[in-house]
């Protein structure tokens, strides 16, 4: 029997999405802001046919990261090295992932030119396929690490604190683009440098799991050789699997249309300035923060879908008074509107980040329950797969969305107002979804088996006092 880890081994091991939320920031939040610039903006078209361009290199490149996930997860799951079946692969890849993070902004030529595009195409499909190679055995450890449903909750809570508060130190990067500016750097060689500051430190996180997470003290090493499309058959056969994931998809898609304008939405329809930014996302990670020993709670109490299901009630209100925002402004004024925002969002934040990933590690175990297979780097890479395939086409249709009506290529008020209702509609029909998940089944099965286990372990343990209980878990 593996020992359980303990608070200080989970910590560092979050030390891994501390660094997912540093690289997710600048992607996802700042990229986009620096090849499809608002028309206030002084930095430079880099790419020509900028937002068809940019939408098409990032869709085709988290198709890639879709294709290759199920492949890392099959290889990660059959590997018998010596240090585990995941480390290993999160230690060769962590620098790289965060230097091809740095490099997609320091394109060749600072104007409009072809071979831009061709950079960034090159930088973003290696940074993901580095982040890839890290992530899927990341998280497939993730789900390893910890057995105990309940305690799995706390892991996930700690686990996001770090993803949150990584979030937020991000959203420092316009403080430290002005700086720079102020001290005589252009817009553009500032925005760089802000992705080198944060590409180094993201590196830096990145490899404090890998270095110090001994996997095979706490995790069975047993080879998984299903093969790879078997395995990835066999994971969506579970009808609960295919729920939460097509549920879980939808959110994201809704969460990639507001995380992609939460900029345009401060600066374009609120009329505050980038640095506003940081306001609003510390108000919201200081009520998600404050907010989690009460979703231990809720879960605990509820289980996780109904917590789940308020959650996303919240967002669609949230996302549809954004739209709507004309109404509101008059009343409230862009500041406050702003800071309601902060102040409501939080919450949910706090439970969509930690509930529906322990239910996916709870739909792993109950696999290796029922099949005696440990196929854990499948079950990320088959949510990754679906995830990501639905990010491409988000990709795809965010950046037009977001400069419709333009013919600078540059984003419009009506383009931006648009993606909140997107968001709104895409996360009502993800809420509908939840309701059909079966969370209670899944948890009490994994209960039971590790109250069997717990007595079998208590049960073989000698009388003279040598020794006591061995602590349970899956092997």
């Amino acid at each position: 029997m593996k020992k359980q880890a303990g608070t200080g081994v989970l910590a560092a091991f979050c030390m891994g999405d501390f660094a997912r939320a540093i690289f997710n920031g600048l992607t996802v939040t700042y990229l986009m802001l620096i090849f499809i610039p608002q028309e206030k903006s002084n930095l430079p078209i880099l790419l020509p046919n900028a937002a068809l361009a940019f939408a098409l290199i990032r869709g085709i490149g988290t198709v890639f990261d879709a294709v290759i996930d199920p492949w890392i997860a099959a290889l990660s799951d059959r590997s018998s090295h010596k240090n585990g079946r995941r480390v290993p692969f999160m230690l060769k890849s962590a620098v790289l992932w965060a230097l091809f993070c740095t490099l997609m902004v320091f394109t060749p030529f600072e104007h409009q030119s072809w071979v831009n595009v061709l950079w960034l195409a090159v930088t973003m499909t290696l940074y993901y396929f580095f982040s890839s190679i890290y992530l899927v055995p990341y998280f497939a450890l993730m789900t390893e690490i910890v057995t105990e449903t309940k305690k799995r909750v706390f892991f996930f809570t700690l686990n996001t604190l770090f993803f949150v508060v990584g979030s937020a130190v991000i959203y420092v990067t316009p403080v430290i683009k002005s700086a720079l500016m102020a001290n005589g750097m252009s817009e553009l060689h500032a925005w760089r440098w802000a992705f080198a500051v944060f590409g180094a430190a993201g590196a830096a996180f990145a490899l404090i799991p890998a270095l110090t997470v001994r996997e095979r003290e706490y995790v069975d090493q047993k080879p998984c050789y299903v093969p790879m499309l078997q395995s990835l058959r066999e994971t969506f056969r579970y009808r609960n699997f295919t729920i939460l994931t097509v549920a879980y998809l939808l959110m994201w898609i809704a969460f990639a249309f507001f995380n992609a304008s939460l900029m345009y939405y401060v600066t374009m329809l609120l009329g505050q300035s980038e640095s506003f930014s940081v306001i609003v996302m510390a108000i919201a990670i200081l009520i998600g923060v404050a907010s989690y020993p009460l979703v231990n709670w809720l879960a605990k109490r509820l289980g996780k879908k109904p917590v789940i299901v308020g959650a996303c009630f919240t967002y669609v209100v949230i996302y549809t008074c954004i739209f709507f925002y004309k109404l509101f402004l008059p009343l409230v004024g862009g500041p406050l509107f702003g800071v309601l925002i902060g102040l409501i969002i939080g919450f949910p934040i706090s439970i969509t980040n930690i509930l529906p990933l322990a239910a996916f590690a709870d739909m792993a175990q109950y696999d290796t329950i029922r099949t005696g297979e440990n196929r854990a780097g499948m079950f990320v890479a088959s949510r990754n797969f679906t995830q990501q395939l639905s990010q491409s086409a988000v990709m795809l249709v965010v950046p037009g969305v977001i400069a419709l009506h333009s013919v600078s290529g540059k984003a419009t008020a009506e383009g931006v107002r648009l993606t909140a209702i997107i968001a709104a509609a895409t996360i009502a029909v993800a809420l509908v979804l939840y309701c059909f998940y079966d969370d209670r089944g899944v948890t009490e099965t994994i209960d039971e088996d590790n109250r069997k286990k717990a007595e079998r372990a208590a049960a073989q343990t000698p009388d003279d006092g040598g020794g006591g209980p061995l602590p349970s878990g899956l092997s």
